[in-house]
């Protein structure tokens, strides 16, 4: 995700382009994700959504991206940075790798430069306690067993769907 001079793109490019990668993927048009963002108390259009993917809508705000996530049935993490480790402009003035910075959003690990006593003080109770005592072995989230069962089975189907097309079998 890079912008058209080669540079690294940023926050909005990104979302745009991720937006619209995943939207073609859930086999969405502009119009049904329009109806999805406005179930959710989003008053967005068709226009807008086509406008927002093609760049000629330069902002999103935070209820924006969080809505967007949830009609995507995605992480908003997942929309703001690039799933691969290009270079993602964080400020107008910092690039880093989107590795390093899908940690930092997690709270994982601090940017460079950032002081970690500092960056450590902001910090919830749980996450405080897995850096303790470990993280539950492959839990990134509190889940029943039967939500578990069902990101496994939406992540089986995802990969089936994956897989039939890079076998060209759409």
């Amino acid at each position: 995700m890079e912008h058209e001079d080669g540079s690294p793109a940023g926050p909005i490019a990104t979302v745009a382009r991720r937006v619209r990668e995943v939207r073609k993927r859930r086999d969405l048009t502009a119009e049904q994700l329009a109806e999805r963002l406005q179930a959710l108390g989003l008053p967005w259009e068709r226009g807008t959504v086509i406008k927002f993917e093609s760049g000629y809508r330069q902002n999103v705000g935070v209820a924006e991206l969080l809505a967007l996530a949830v009609a995507l049935d995605v992480s908003p993490l997942h929309l703001l940075v690039p799933l691969d480790n290009r270079p993602y402009q964080v400020t107008p003035d910092r690039v880093e790798d989107s590795n390093r910075v899908r940690a930092w959003i997690r709270g994982e690990h601090q940017l460079p430069g950032m002081d970690a006593h500092v960056y450590e003080t902001e910090i919830s109770v749980q996450d405080m306690q897995w850096r303790i005592h470990g993280r539950p072995r492959g839990q990134l989230a509190v889940r029943s067993d039967a939500e578990d069962r069902e990101v496994h089975e939406a992540m089986a189907s995802q990969l089936e769907e994956m897989a039939k097309r890079l076998r060209g079998e759409f």
